[in-house]
């Protein structure tokens, strides 16, 4: 064969086009002693891994039985799976128990009664205290009244100095 033929080939080859007949023609072409074409090592690597075998002969049954073989980790996950229920259910019983001790407690302890008891008996003199109390309120919101018209005169000046 000549290299000419052997590149439509290869490029069929490479395409995946060929049929079994043009592929054994190429293997032919390059087992041949004097090829010393670029591809030539890729056939030939091919060649020599086709001759190689594996050094244990029932592989398979071995890859098998390890396939069907149930693995290890689905008990641990069992067992793991088995504290996680444990686990939950004494997190919820000792939460129960705690609410309950809680209601309990609250329940057993009286609660204190809130008695209103008037200050003054004289509904006269609760009312000038009433009075006095309401005027020093109001005072007090006065003085603030007063810095608050500090400010807001501050805040007007700062205004006309922004627009000039």
């Amino acid at each position: 064969m000549n290299s000419k033929k052997a590149e439509v080939l290869l490029e069929k080859y490479f395409n995946g086009e060929t049929d079994l007949q043009e592929e054994l023609e190429l293997k032919e072409f390059f087992d041949s002693k004097g090829s010393s074409h670029p591809d030539a090592d890729y056939f030939n690597y091919l060649r020599d891994k086709k001759e190689v075998t594996l050094p244990d002969q029932d592989f398979d049954e071995k890859i098998l039985t390890l396939i069907n073989e149930t693995p290890a980790k689905a008990k641990v996950r069992s067992i793991s799976r088995s504290y996680w229920y444990v686990a939950a259910s004494l997190a919820l019983l000792i939460s129960v128990s705690i609410i309950f001790k809680n209601r309990i407690i609250k329940e057993s302890t009286p609660q204190p009664v809130m008695v209103q008891v008037d200050t003054f008996d004289d509904p006269e003199k609760a009312f000038e205290e009433t009075k006095k109390a309401l005027l020093f309120l109001s005072s007090k919101l006065n003085e603030s009244s007063e810095y608050a018209t500090k400010f807001s005169k501050f805040e007007q000046s700062q205004e006309v100095v922004k627009q000039n």
